[in-house]
């Protein structure tokens, strides 16, 4: 009997000793992931330029630019995704932008690049996430924004049908993140 006993107590003493070797044998060189990292692994962030993203799913095939946009009370507005659409397509990126639920729907969303003439587009469908429009991006809407100063997109909330909500959208590090998803 008093052999199982002390077999117990040395197979806890190894088993409390374990985690302090574990830790004796990592090198000064390791570090803990920051939140920041653990963040993008969790979505699929796998490069950032300036203030956009690039997000991979598990197929890294399935790549899309990503950016939130932000009111002047740096208040999340809205995101905006961008893929990039088959060779020959009249739209160079689609577009998804997502807004929050209380959006005016019949009013659409509005983008703008910086003094250019803003387009407008239709909301496809809500969900618990928020409310999404979908549209094609064409070569000249790219190309403003790889050389534009400013990007927005404007809604309407329900409870404020005349008061616009503007989203402002970095182009800080668009080009390289176009550049990057186009190659990959």
């Amino acid at each position: 009997m008093r052999l199982n006993i002390f077999s117990i107590f040395t197979l806890l003493a190894a088993l409390a000793t374990a985690p302090v070797l574990a830790q004796e044998a990592a090198t000064a060189d390791e570090t803990f992931p920051t939140s920041e990292a653990i963040s993008d692994q969790a979505n699929g962030v796998v490069a950032r330029y300036g203030d956009w993203e690039i997000r991979c799913s598990a197929e890294v095939d399935n790549c899309r630019m990503f950016l939130a946009g932000f009111d002047d009370e740096g208040n999340e507005i809205a995101n905006i995704s961008l893929q990039p659409l088959p060779e020959g397509s009249a739209a160079v990126l689609g577009a998804s932008v997502v807004t929050p639920l209380l959006t005016l729907l019949p009013r659409g969303v509005t983008m703008g690049i910086d003094d250019g003439v803003p387009a407008a587009y239709p909301y496809s469908w809500c969900d618990r996430a928020g409310c999404y429009a979908r549209f094609g991006m064409t070569e000249s809407q790219v190309n403003a924004m790889k050389s534009g100063n400013s990007a927005y997109l404007s809604l309407f909330a329900i409870v404020d049908q005349t008061e616009e909500i503007r989203a402002s959208l970095s182009l800080i590090g668009f080009t390289d993140a176009f550049d990057d998803l186009t190659a990959r």
